[in-house]
């Protein structure tokens, strides 16, 4: 499931890629997905499904039925959830797992974002937030072009070809149980 998926790119390239895998694009916005969603009608792309909804009013239904979860460059209370300040949101999207669920997020977050709120992203503290709802953070590092370019992000693209000193972006992976052979970690300062 992709959250925040925006014109749904990603999730159709990801459905395209893997036809056996059902990939779900979440966004408050119809308008921005709904291009998407009829090419992929017409390109006959079965596996994907489009959602209009925001975070704080998932179906009910998902609940514990996500593989991997993806959030691409958040903003407002989508934003909020991914860094873990609104806990209660954090853990309605943890709740979407299943019990080998994964989350990827890529992040870029900086003062002039917020209205008066954080002075600066702190990937540890967001791994640390979402390590209350019961995910551990196997990967933790500076996100590149290609993380952008993968992730289909116009906006990440933009983003991480001029990098603003102020705004740093990250990629945080987390799983919900640690994997049995040992720590599968990637945490880079």
């Amino acid at each position: 499931m992709d959250l925040g998926a925006g014109d749904g790119r990603f999730v159709l390239a990801r459905a395209s890629a893997r036809p056996a895998e059902l990939v779900i694009a979440v966004d408050a916005s119809r308008d921005s997905m709904i291009e998407t969603s009829r090419r992929a009608s017409r390109g006959h792309v079965t596996n994907a499904l489009f959602v209009v909804s925001a975070a704080e009013q998932l179906p009910t239904t998902l609940a514990g039925r996500c593989d991997l979860l993806t959030i691409h460059f958040p903003w407002g209370s989508l934003l909020d959830a991914a860094t873990g300040e609104r806990p209660d949101l954090t853990a309605r999207l943890t709740a979407l797992l299943s019990a080998s669920g994964a989350v990827r997020i890529l992040l870029a977050s900086s003062p002039r974002d917020r209205n008066g709120g954080r002075a600066e992203l702190n990937p540890a503290a967001v791994a640390t937030a979402w390590e209350s709802t019961g995910l551990c953070a196997i990967a933790m590092r500076p996100a590149t072009l290609d993380d952008a370019t993968a992730a289909r992000s116009s906006w990440g693209k933009r983003l991480l070809s001029n990098p603003d000193p102020a705004r740093r972006a990250w990629v945080i992976e987390l799983e919900r149980h640690p994997p049995s052979n040992g720590p599968r970690s990637r945490i880079e300062p």
